[in-house]
C-alpha cells in the first residue's frame, strides 16, 4: 500500500482533501465493476467475518443495478457486472468497504482483483514520477 495510500486518501488526483475517487460513484458515469472473481471475494470475506455474506449484500448483478441508476449509461450495459453496491445513504456513493471516516478501504488485503489492478490515470503519473 505504501506511498499510494496518501495520495488515494487525501490528495486523490492531485485535490487536496479529496479521497477515494475509484472508490466512489458520486455524480459520475462511473461503475465499479465487473468483478470476475466475485464469488472468491464473498468466500474471503465470509472468513474474514465469520458469517456467510450474500451476494446482494455486496454486489448489484445487472437487474438491479440498471434499474437502480437509469441516468448512468455505463450501469446500462450487462457486461459491466457483477459492480459493487455502493453506500446509497451517503451522497458520494461509496462503495459499501470504503470507510469514509477513515478514508480507507475495510477490505484492501482481501479486496477484489478489479480493485487489486485498478490504477487511475493520476497515480500511475505520481508513482512514475517518483522512481
Amino acid at each position: 500500500m505504501g506511498n499510494h495510500c496518501n495520495i488515494c486518501s487525501f490528495n486523490c488526483w492531485g485535490r487536496e482533501g479529496y479521497d477515494a475517487s475509484c472508490c466512489t460513484l458520486e455524480d459520475r458515469n462511473w461503475i465499479i465493476g465487473p468483478h470476475t472473481d466475485s464469488e472468491a471475494f464473498l468466500g474471503r470475506l465470509s472468513d474474514r467475518i465469520g458469517r456467510k455474506v450474500e451476494f446482494q449484500e455486496v454486489f448489484y448483478d445487472y437487474e438491479e443495478g440498471h434499474k437502480k441508476f437509469p441516468d448512468k449509461e455505463v450501469w446500462q450495459n450487462p457486461g459491466n457486472y457483477p459492480a459493487i453496491r455502493v453506500d446509497e445513504e451517503n451522497k458520494r456513493l461509496p462503495c459499501v468497504n470504503y470507510n469514509i471516516a477513515t478514508r480507507s478501504c475495510m477490505v484492501y488485503d482481501i479486496r477484489p482483483q478489479i480493485c487489486r489492478d485498478f490504477v487511475c490515470d493520476y497515480l500511475e503519473r505520481e508513482l512514475l514520477m517518483n522512481e
